[in-house]
């Protein structure tokens, strides 16, 4: 293990491996397919994957600009990834859809994140493994946001 490693906190070593594993997943995506999707692009898609979402509710939760917001919605619109409807509660709301190419993203992905799960299984273990997902779905701090 690196020194770089030994003094990290547990914050910076969940982030570390965050980020280590987001760049697996879109590497190995990125291995099969031509088209390029940035990590924003991917985490868009993930959260409009669970739920129709308006562009501004994708900038917070993305914790970027609306501008920002609106420029990944439309290139992942022109490279057919989402649809835009108006809602009907609020015609000013545009809300946020996958389209079949979307939806396809969304599975490939999902295959791809299980995939990276069942290796680090082997190395570590199921029950290991089961016991860290258990214990990140899990609110460990007393505020809001309820990670």
């Amino acid at each position: 293990m690196s020194e770089y490693l030994k003094a990290l906190t547990l914050v910076d070593l969940l982030s570390e491996k965050h980020k280590k594993l987001r760049e697996e997943v879109l590497r190995l995506w990125h291995e099969e397919n031509s088209e390029t999707i940035n990590d924003t692009e991917s985490h868009l898609l993930a959260m409009v994957s669970k739920r129709e979402i308006t562009m501004a509710e994708s900038a917070r939760e993305l914790n970027i600009s609306r501008q920002a917001a609106h420029k990944c919605t439309l290139k992942l619109m022109d490279h057919g990834y989402i649809s835009i409807q108006s809602s009907e509660a609020n015609k000013r709301n545009k809300l946020l859809g996958l389209t079949p190419k979307g939806e396809a993203f969304c599975c490939e992905m999902s295959k791809i994140k299980a995939k990276i799960e069942a290796e680090i299984a082997s190395n570590l273990g199921i029950e290991f493994v089961e016991t860290m997902k258990n214990a990140l779905r899990k609110n460990w701090i007393n505020d809001k946001t309820s990670i």
